[in-house]
C-alpha cells in the first residue's frame, strides 16, 4: 500500500503542475518529444507575428511612396497642360516664357519629392539615379519625325518637283556615324533607289533644343529629297552637284552660301563646281570640295530654276523619273535653249555671270532662305524655314516608313545591303513607335514576412527626378510639342512605377492573409501538443484523490488491526 499511495502521490503532483499552470508539459520529463515539437512551434509562432508587423511595414511604406507619386503625378499633369497651352500659336514668345517659369518650379518640385520623401530616416526613392529611364536621344529624334515634319517634307517636295514616295519602303535608322558636327544623316539605298534607308547622325542630335530642332527638321528635309529622288530616278547617273543642289534648293542654303563665301571666297565655290560640273562621284573631303557640291550645286540650281522656271524644274525631274539621261532631260527641260549639262555648265561660268547672279539675284542677307517656292526663289511667300509644321500626320505621306532599333548603332549591322530585313532586330511603323521604358535605378526595400530565415519579399522602386523622367533638359519656350511628349511619357513611367506599387500591396496584403492563417493553425496544434485538457486533468484530479484517501484509510485501517491483534494476545 506504501507504494501504492507513492504512486497516486505523484500521479497528483503532476495534475496539480498541470491544472495550476495550464500546461500539459512542464518538463521535459512529462513529453520529451512533445516539448521539442511545441517549442519549435512557439519559435514560429513569434516569429509570424513579427513578420506580420514587417508586413503592415511594408504597406504603409508603398502607400507612402506612392502617396508622392500621385503628387508626381499631378505635377506632371500641369505641366501637361502648360505644354499644350505653349503650343498655341496665338502665345508670344514671352508668354511661353511666363508658362516656362511655372514649368521649372514644377520641376524643382518633382526633384525635392523624389529625394526627400522618406519612410523614418529611409529614403523612399533611389536619389542615386543619374540616367533616364528610356533612350531619352531615340525618343526626341523619332518624335520630332512623328510631329508631322516627314509628311510636310513629301508635300513641299511634290509641290516643287512633282515627285512623290509613290509607296516604297523607307526604314529610318539612328547610328553613330561620325560623331558631332560630321555628317548629319544620309540617305542609302541599294541599286536604283530600291532598300530606302535614311540614317540620322546620334552624336549631331544627341539634344533635341532650341536650334538643334531647327537643325534636325532642315536635316530631315534635305535627306527626304534624295530618299524621293532616288526612288523615281537614277541617282548615280546624275552630277553629284545636282543631287545635293536640289535637296538644298528645296531647303533653302542661303545661309549656307553665305558661310561659305566668308570662309572660302565665292571664286573658290565657282571654281570647285566648274570642276566636277559632269562628275557623278565628286569628292567632299575637304571644306572647299564640300562647299562647291552643295553651295555650288544650290547656287546651280537656283540658276537653273530662273532660267526654266518651276514648271521647267518639274519637267527635268519627270524626264529623269521617265529614265531620260540627265542630258536629254535638261534639253527638254529648257525646250531646247540648254542643248545638254555642258551647255548650262558654259552658260553659267562664262564671264561674271555666276558672280553676278549671286551677287544681284540672290538676296543672302533678308529673312528669306532661298529656298523653292519662297520669296527669293519663285517670288513666294517669305520663310526663315521652309517647314513650318503646317502637317500632323505622324508618317510619311507617301512611302511605306518604318523605324528600325536594336541595332549596334557603332557598326552596319543594318543597311541597304546588310540584313535590311531587320532580321533580329525591333522593327516598327513609324506612327505605332512609343519609347520603350527599360527603368533607371533600383531602391531596393527587402521586408522580412517569414517566421524563417530568407523568408523576405522585395520591393524595388527607381528614381522620380527630372532627369530620370527625362524633362530635365525641356523647355516650354522652343519645343513645347516636344515637351507634351517627353511628359507624356514621364506619364507613362510613373504610371508603371504606381501599377507596380498597387501589384506589391495586393501580394503583401495575401502574404498577412497566409500569415495570419499559418499563425492560427500553428498555434492550435501547439495547443493540443502543449496545453493542458482540464476535464482530463481534473478526472485524474478526482480518481487520484479518491484513490489517495482510500489508501490512506486502509493504511489507518491496517494499523488499528495490528494493535487489537496485540492486545488480545497480551
Amino acid at each position: 500500500m506504501q507504494r501504492q499511495l507513492s504512486s497516486v502521490s505523484s500521479e497528483l503532483a503532476t495534475t496539480f503542475s498541470r491544472l495550476s499552470s495550464g500546461m500539459r508539459i512542464n518538463s521535459a520529463k512529462d513529453d520529451a518529444a512533445g516539448l521539442q515539437i511545441s517549442n519549435r512551434m512557439t519559435s514560429q509562432i513569434n516569429g509570424l507575428v513579427v513578420a506580420q508587423r514587417n508586413a503592415n511595414n511594408g504597406i504603409s511604406l508603398a502607400q507612402t511612396a506612392e502617396g508622392a507619386l500621385v503628387e508626381s503625378t499631378n505635377l506632371l499633369f500641369r505641366m501637361r497642360d502648360l505644354s499644350l497651352q505653349a503650343s498655341n500659336g496665338s502665345l508670344s514668345t514671352e508668354d511661353r516664357e511666363a508658362l516656362n517659369k511655372e514649368t521649372d518650379q514644377l520641376k524643382a518640385e518633382l526633384n525635392r519629392i523624389n529625394d526627400y520623401t522618406a519612410f523614418g530616416k529611409n529614403k523612399v526613392f533611389d536619389t542615386s539615379a543619374n540616367t533616364t529611364a528610356f533612350d531619352k536621344v531615340e525618343r526626341d529624334i523619332i518624335t520630332t519625325l512623328q510631329g508631322g515634319l516627314l509628311a510636310e517634307s513629301e508635300q513641299i517636295i511634290e509641290e516643287q518637283f512633282g515627285l512623290t514616295g509613290d509607296g516604297a519602303t523607307f526604314k529610318i535608322n539612328l547610328e553613330n556615324i561620325d560623331g558631332a558636327s560630321g555628317v548629319l544623316a544620309s540617305v542609302s539605298y541599294a541599286g536604283t533607289g530600291s532598300n530606302l534607308v535614311m540614317n540620322i547622325d546620334l552624336g549631331d542630335f544627341s539634344t533635341i533644343t532650341g536650334d538643334k530642332i531647327k537643325q534636325l527638321k532642315s536635316t530631315v528635309l534635305h535627306e527626304i529629297t534624295h530618299a524621293v529622288m532616288a526612288n523615281n530616278m537614277d541617282l548615280g547617273t546624275t552630277p553629284t552637284w545636282f543631287a545635293e543642289g536640289s535637296a538644298e534648293a528645296i531647303r533653302g542654303a542661303d545661309d549656307r552660301v553665305k558661310s561659305d563665301i566668308s570662309s572660302l571666297g565665292l571664286n573658290t565655290i565657282k571654281t570647285g563646281l566648274n570642276a566636277i560640273f559632269s562628275n557623278n562621284s565628286a569628292p567632299t573631303g575637304t571644306n572647299a570640295e564640300v562647299a562647291s557640291v552643295y553651295s555650288g550645286g544650290y547656287i546651280a540650281m537656283r540658276y537653273l530654276e530662273s532660267q526654266i522656271g518651276g514648271a521647267g524644274i518639274k519637267t527635268l525631274m519627270s524626264s529623269l523619273a521617265g529614265g531620260s539621261t540627265f542630258d536629254a532631260a535638261i534639253n527638254t527641260a529648257s525646250n531646247g535653249s540648254l542643248a545638254n549639262a555642258a551647255a548650262l555648265q558654259t552658260q553659267l561660268m562664262a564671264g561674271t555671270v555666276f558672280e553676278d547672279f549671286v551677287n544681284n539675284d540672290m538676296d543672302l542677307d533678308n529673312i528669306d532662305n532661298g529656298a523653292f517656292g519662297g520669296l527669293d526663289a519663285s517670288d513666294g511667300v517669305s520663310r526663315a524655314e521652309t517647314i513650318v509644321g503646317g502637317v500632323s500626320k505622324k508618317t510619311t505621306e507617301n512611302f511605306a516608313t518604318t523605324f528600325v532599333s536594336g541595332d549596334d548603332d557603332s557598326a552596319a549591322d543594318f543597311d541597304p545591303v546588310t540584313n535590311y530585313a531587320a532580321t533580329g532586330l525591333t522593327e516598327v511603323k513609324l506612327e505605332d513607335y512609343s519609347v520603350e521604358i527599360t527603368g533607371s535605378g533600383s531602391q531596393q526595400t527587402i521586408f522580412q514576412v517569414g517566421a524563417n530565415a530568407n523568408e523576405t519579399i522585395d520591393m524595388a522602386l527607381g528614381g522620380f527626378s527630372t532627369k530620370v523622367l527625362g524633362l530635365d533638359d525641356f523647355n516650354l519656350i522652343d519645343n513645347p510639342q516636344g515637351a507634351t511628349n517627353a511628359i507624356d511619357d514621364a506619364l507613362r513611367y510613373v504610371d508603371g512605377e504606381r501599377a507596380n506599387l498597387g501589384a506589391f500591396m495586393n501580394r503583401i496584403e495575401h502574404t498577412m492573409a497566409n500569415l495570419s492563417n499559418i499563425h492560427e493553425n500553428v498555434s492550435a496544434s501547439r495547443s493540443r501538443i502543449q496545453d493542458t485538457d482540464f476535464a482530463i486533468e481534473t478526472a485524474n484530479l478526482t480518481k487520484n484523490q479518491i484513490q489517495q484517501q482510500a489508501i490512506t484509510a486502509m493504511m489507518s485501517q491496517s494499523t488499528q488491526q495490528s494493535q487489537l491483534i496485540l492486545q488480545l494476545l497480551g
